[in-house]
């Protein structure tokens, strides 16, 4: 055997192995044009990814640069406003010691000085839907002779001020804010409020994977760093499908997200038709805004702080679409800082990927300013369907006719799995034309009236048959309506409401079963009849607490909110303004009548 050869230093075997892999490489390199083009193209192309990441990797921390954590740490997904009814309640002559409401209210704020023809139909079609009473913000407060820009600023400042300083609104409020004169309300409360908090757990799962989380300090001494999600969303208001006119070049405009209505829903001219009709809906609306107060606080603090600093130029819907593109260019940026280029190219090769456009962006950005609100909008129209540009996005439907649901899904091209069919959460709701079995022998006011508190039978109507405002191409029955396009639409589609025929009844009976121990008992406990401590049916709080009838605020508009020649609300039968009561069973107006003193010294 011959004898083997001594081993090679350690630096011997690199230089050896590197020898040969540059030997083997010179021998095995591409040699015909074409395939020098693609190596080197291929080596440009990894060289150019590396230069990339290495850049951004000096970028500044946006999420820590800029604040981006909320304030009030409780998530509005979260918040039990509702809470399941008590068991240990008996129609006895006792009360537990222990009754409150500890779980989130819920409030409506419809910013009006008077009660015209639109407020009143806005304050109606809540009252009838089971809403809690509304709160008129400014009411009563004239201001003649100040322009437009100065009643902005003033109804803007009411309603933060309202938020801030109201000892009945608590942080962990969910407060809906709507205009007074273009919204009609169809569905119920609890659809809106379950919806609400359905859209933001899933839109937060797909921020969550898109931006990821940031680490904070631990409010425990000792411990590591807690992880937190870094963008979310908290706030939302409707979806527009043209954007604030005088900034088609601001970030408000070009760098919010694309709509998650598939890209062909209006046929192969959407989002590129001229007059935008057959755009997809996806630019804030401020007509309809949903959220907690602690939250809405902030977005109304800086959205004044902008009116302040417009000269008097512009007002709080320009305010607000550009605080929703400054907080979406922030998001990417700090979205581009922390993603993989290779990634996300495939990404983009793949169609998978929608970043952001803000190349032709150009702001001004403040150290230290907040730019994250938590703001997003509505893109299905699953709360609020705004109007404009959008008349022909709907279709009255009465969804237990098969045949016209099958013909609309064929004429929308609604995909299979997503049918034309009566929402779930619609069809699980108790029947609206249900009527108390004691209706009848109930002496408080407004009392039983054969010729006015007539429903339909609710064997033969129920949500199935009603009509409802449905948008085919979402598959969505909103829960309001923000009327904001043709004006002379309002008269026509408020007539189209499901409850229109019966409108007086409804809110007769909305009224009526307010009274009594079970509604008083039902306040303390947060039931679902009862959405705000304070109480009160068949009127509304102003911001000043006061309580105001639906007679007194809309007195003269009978006729466009009944159209049937009954008479007056409330004094059909030349009666009083029937008594209202509070939480607790109390008198809070009008006359109480005789029955019903005798009933609360029960009590």
């Amino acid at each position: 055997m011959a004898p083997s050869s001594p081993p090679l230093p350690q630096f011997e075997e690199v230089k050896l192995a590197t020898t040969t892999m540059l030997w083997r490489f010179y021998h095995q390199r591409p040699r015909t044009p074409r395939a020098k083009a693609i190596a080197y193209s291929a080596i440009a192309f990894f060289f150019f990814l590396f230069i990339i990441s290495s850049s951004r990797r000096n970028e500044p921390d946006f999420w820590a640069k800029f604040p981006s954590l909320h304030p009030f740490p409780e998530s509005p997904e979260n918040a039990q406003v509702a809470l399941p009814q008590r068991t240990d309640i008996f129609m006895n002559q006792t009360l537990p010691h222990d009754l409150d409401k500890p779980n989130p209210q819920l409030h409506v704020l419809v910013p009006a000085q008077q009660g015209s023809r639109g407020t009143c139909r806005a304050l109606a079609s809540a009252m009838i839907l089971g809403y809690p009473p509304p709160t008129l913000v400014g009411y009563g407060h004239e201001m003649s002779g100040a322009t437009d820009f100065e009643k902005t600023v003033d109804r803007m400042t009411r309603i933060r001020d309202y938020l801030k300083q109201s000892k009945v609104v608590k942080e962990h409020d969910i407060v809906l804010m709507v205009d007074a004169d273009d919204v009609f309300f169809q569905l119920p409360p609890e659809i809106l409020v379950t919806r609400f908090q359905d859209i933001l757990r899933k839109n937060n799962r797909k921020l969550l994977k898109r931006y990821g989380v940031g680490t904070v300090e631990s409010t425990t001494e000792g411990t590591p760093p807690d992880l937190v999600q870094k963008y979310s969303q908290r706030v939302l208001f409707g979806a527009s499908k043209k954007c604030y006119s005088a900034l088609k070049d601001d970030a408000g405009c070009i760098s919010v997200p694309q709509s998650t209505l598939p890209p062909d829903v209006f046929g192969w001219k959407t989002d590129i038709y001229p007059d935008g009709h057959l755009n997809r809906p996806r630019w804030l609306n401020p007509g309809a805004v949903i959220g907690q107060a602690a939250d809405l606080r902030l977005i109304y603090d800086e959205a004044l702080r902008l009116l302040e600093q417009r000269h008097k130029k512009h007002g709080d819907y320009q305010a607000l679409t550009q605080m929703y593109g400054r907080q979406e260019v922030i998001r990417e940026l700090e979205r581009r800082r922390t993603v993989n280029p290779i990634t996300e190219w495939f990404q983009g090769l793949l169609g998978i990927n929608e970043p952001a456009n803000i190349s032709t962006i150009s702001l001004r950005l403040e150290t230290g300013r907040r730019y994250e609100f938590g703001i997003g909008v509505d893109f299905e129209s699953q709360l609020f369907f705004n109007q404009i540009l959008a008349r022909d996005d709907v279709e009255w439907i009465k969804f237990n006719n098969i045949t016209k649901t099958s013909i609309l899904q064929a004429q929308y091209r609604v995909p299979r799995e997503h049918r034309l069919l009566l929402p779930s959460d619609i069809a699980a709701l108790p029947n609206p034309f249900n009527q108390s079995r004691f209706a009848k022998d109930q002496t408080t006011r407004p009392e039983w009236d054969a010729k006015l508190d007539i429903l339909p039978n609710p064997e033969q109507h129920s949500w199935h048959n009603a009509p409802l405002m449905t948008n085919p191409h979402s598959a969505t029955v909103p829960v309001l309506a923000h009327l904001n396009g043709d004006e002379k639409l309002r008269n026509a589609w408020w007539e189209e409401m499901w409850f229109f025929p019966w409108a007086r009844a409804l809110l007769r009976r909305y009224v009526r079963v307010s009274h009594g121990f079970d509604a008083a008992q039902s306040a303390l406990l947060g039931g679902q009849n009862w959405w705000d401590m304070r109480g009160g049916r068949g009127g509304v709080w102003t911001d000043k607490e006061n309580w105001v009838t639906l007679s007194e605020v809309c007195e003269g508009q009978e006729r466009d909110l009944f159209d049937d020649d009954l008479g007056p609300w409330a004094k059909e039968n030349g009666d009083p303004d029937e008594p209202v009561y509070n939480k607790f069973g109390n008198l809070i107006h009008g006359k109480e009548p005789p029955e019903a003193e005798e009933e609360v010294e029960e009590w």
